[in-house]
């Protein structure tokens, strides 16, 4: 088995040396002879398995070898796609460009065309230019698609898809990236399609919480490919995802069993610092306050201004449950200076400019590329307008013959026409007649007018009469919470069960009908409050498609419920600070005696959401467990 081993050693070693010899003297045999076509071929064929050596070959050319336009063209190409395979960024796009230029000037090579647009954009993405990078690639995708090169095709939306993403283009980038997947699949390409799902469920995790199944769907299908790889690359980025995924999601369980795994693969001590961000973050949603604060200060040392002002929100959020506000504070002030070192100036205006500008371009190519078709068109045209004047004389002659004719036709018409006239006479009597039958029926109408108005001051009177019936419900709900503070007095203070017991269902019935008044009264009074019961309506019939409640919606029926609870939610936010406004909101649909079950369909989520809502509240609120949240909410 040792023999077969060295065997197989010696034979790969002597197959590179005398690959490495048949390129020594293709480049001898190409000086000797100047047949630079020979070398670039050579050159070409290298690129796919051997860029290292293509790239060899090309920095070796004599260029008086190079003679004419099409050589230099394809040399300059070449070099350019070499050294981007050996991950070498050129300095200038001064020499690309002249291979563009040459290509588009003859037009009749699309494949070498769209590979000189395509370089070009990689120059560009490489010196960060992203409105030239995005101009040069939507240029090459007709050209890339048109040359049916599969390959270049998935490299071109792989590159354009992620300009896009690190714009916020999220949908484009999605959409770019879905394109290249398909062609991935074709080509049984695994580990690009891994990294592919990889940034796929990034675009997910950014855009919120709506798409986290998608995110995960795509990571459990990322993460058996890279295992099955053994690529340990790969398995980084799949495993970086799902810890941030799961900690997006509140599950720090298992993002901490991803990170501690991603600890054992990752060999970048640069990438450690969002690492140790991710773990900080997880332990303190676990409630690991010192475990948190622990891999928070490894954050410090860290390059990025982004990575410490993370985690100084760890270092507030901790310093706010100690009670300790000053510390918070500080850390808060640092959070504001580290963010400030982050701001750039955004391009994605530019980038949409230069795309528009691309697609029109594209556009006037188009319509040049067809004006040919045109001419032929005119030129048909033309022709046939010639051929009709002629068939037009013709029938001018004809018609000249039948004149006499016509003349006596035009006699009989002009008899027919004195009979109709009589008739229309006749009918513009009869409409008279209906015009003054009309006139009478509207003198009728009139005199009905007095009939509404009485129906209006009746209608007047109805109305003051609901206003006093909505004064007296809003009358009666201060009685009732009147009544619920004294019987919450009363069961406090007294120490018999058995009138305890009673006074608890006079209280029960009290909330019963004081939640009866609060829905009577909005139902009848608050137009938001309908608005909120319609869309609570369709989120029940329609669970796929929920509907979300606007915040001017909310606003409305906010101020309207501080109305009658005499300023309830400024009570609220008054005690606890740290609720969120979509607590608040959960807060005073509680108020109103809502079932959880309505407020989950208000919100588009299931009833588990609404109490694991409630229970996040009461965590916020600091509020002890045995401690019920309607009496909490009540008792403010």
């Amino acid at each position: 088995m040792k023999n077969l081993k060295h065997q197989t050693k010696e034979h790969n070693r002597l197959i590179y040396y005398l690959c490495l010899f048949n390129l020594i003297f293709i480049i001898f045999a190409c000086q000797q002879k100047g047949n630079g076509d020979l070398l670039l071929s050579t050159a070409d064929s290298l690129m796919p398995t051997r860029p290292d050596s293509a790239l060899y070959l090309l920095e070796n050319i004599c260029l008086s070898e190079i003679k004419t336009p099409a050589q230099k063209a394809k040399y300059i190409l070449l070099l350019t796609q070499a050294q981007d395979k050996n991950y070498i960024t050129p300095t200038t796009d001064s020499l690309i460009r002249i291979a563009t230029e040459y290509y588009d000037s003859i037009d009749n090579d699309i494949e070498m065309q769209a590979k000189a647009h395509y370089y070009l954009g990689r120059v560009y993405q490489e010196s960060g230019n992203n409105p030239a990078t995005i101009r040069e690639f939507l240029k090459a995708m007709p050209l890339v698609k048109q040359s049916k090169n599969h390959k270049l095709l998935c490299m071109l939306y792989g590159n354009l898809g992620y300009v896009y993403f690190q714009q916020d283009l999220l949908d484009k980038a999605d959409s770019l990236y879905v394109c290249e997947e398909e062609l991935l699949k074709q080509g049984a390409d695994s580990a690009h399609l891994a990294t592919l799902l990889v940034q796929r469920a990034d675009i997910c995790i950014m855009k919120g919480e709506a798409f986290h199944d998608k995110a995960k769907e795509l990571l459990n299908r990322a993460l058996p490919i890279a295992e099955r790889l053994n690529n340990t690359y790969i398995e980084v980025q799949v495993v970086s995802s799902l810890r941030i995924l799961y900690n997006e999601m509140g599950e720090p369980e298992k993002a901490i069993s991803y990170i501690r795994r991603e600890l054992m693969l990752q060999k970048d001590t640069a990438q450690l610092y969002g690492i140790y961000l991710s773990l900080g973050d997880a332990y303190y949603k676990s409630n690991q306050n010192d475990s948190a604060v622990y891999y928070a200060h490894k954050c410090l040392s860290s390059p990025s201004f982004y990575t410490k002002a993370n985690a100084c929100i760890i270092f507030e959020d901790v310093a706010r449950k100690k009670g300790d506000f000053a510390e918070a504070l500080h850390f808060k002030d640092n959070y504001e200076a580290y963010m400030d070192s982050t701001k750039h100036i955004e391009r994605t205006k530019e980038i949409l400019a230069a795309e528009e500008e691309t697609l029109l371009q594209q556009s006037e190519q188009k319509h040049r590329g067809n004006l040919s078709l045109y001419l032929y068109y005119l030129y048909a045209g033309g022709s046939f307008m010639i051929i009709l004047i002629v068939f037009f004389a013709y029938k001018r002659i004809k018609y000249r013959q039948k004149t006499q004719q016509l003349k006596l036709e035009q006699e009989s018409l002009l008899q027919s026409i004195s009979t109709q006239s009589i008739q229309m006479k006749k009918d513009i009597e009869n409409k008279d007649a209906k015009i003054a039958e009309l006139r009478q029926k509207c003198s009728e109408y009139n005199e009905d007018k007095q009939y509404l108005d009485q129906l209006n001051s009746c209608l007047n009177k109805l109305l003051k009469e609901k206003d006093k019936i909505c004064i007296d419900m809003e009358n009666a709900i201060a009685d009732k919470e009147k009544a619920i503070e004294q019987l919450m007095k009363q069961i406090q203070i007294s120490d018999e069960a058995r009138h305890n017991i009673h006074l608890a269902e006079q209280l029960t019935n009290i909330k019963k009908e004081k939640s009866y008044l609060f829905e009577s009264l909005l139902s009848s009074r608050s137009v938001a409050y309908k608005t909120l019961l319609t869309i609570k309506q369709h989120n029940y019939e329609n669970p796929d498609a929920n509907e979300k409640v606007p915040n001017e919606i909310w606003d409305t029926l906010i101020s309207e419920i501080d109305q009658l609870t005499h300023g309830f939610t400024g009570r609220l936010t008054g005690k606890y600070e740290r609720l969120l406004k979509e607590d608040v909101y959960f807060c005073c649909l509680v108020k109103i005696g809502m079932k959880y079950a309505d407020i989950a369909n208000v919100f588009g989520c299931t009833s588990n959401a609404a109490y694991k809502r409630r229970d996040a509240i009461m965590k916020r609120m600091n509020a002890e467990t045995p401690i019920k949240f309607d009496i909490l909410i009540e008792e403010i």
